[in-house]
């Protein structure tokens, strides 16, 4: 766990800190959505999607601060994948999903107090 970073050169990193665009994409169109329900730590998150052979279709890392959460909308084609989520460089789960654009089609990883949660569908109401 960390409470703050330095500040990190643009790549794959997402700060999940700052504000997002507003999108007019609905939710159910998410492949991946992260989120921290921690109040006082913030987490580093790497998330790579794999195809049954092993190629990564999806790679990213997320500095969830307390609180926060991210999507990934169209960056996944509708398929069956292997998805690894690694907290802090140490714990990870894995999962197979099938992704598509529905809720039931979306990954969820989501943290907070030291617990890596990876699940299939989004609960929207």
């Amino acid at each position: 766990m960390v409470l703050e970073r330095a500040a990190r050169g643009p790549s794959s990193h997402v700060d999940a800190d700052h504000e997002p665009t507003v999108q007019r994409t609905p939710a159910h169109a998410e492949e991946l959505h992260v989120r921290s329900y921690a109040h006082e730590w913030s987490y580093d998150l790497n998330v790579e999607i794999a195809a049954p052979d092993g190629s990564v279709v999806f790679e990213k890392q997320y500095y969830l601060r307390p609180g926060r959460a991210a999507s990934e909308i169209g960056s996944v084609v509708p398929g069956e994948y292997d998805v690894r989520a690694i907290l802090d460089g140490g714990r990870e789960a894995v999962r197979r999903c099938r992704i598509d654009r529905t809720t039931a089609g979306t990954v969820v990883v989501e943290v907070g107090n030291g617990i890596l949660s990876l699940t299939e569908g989004l609960p929207v109401r």
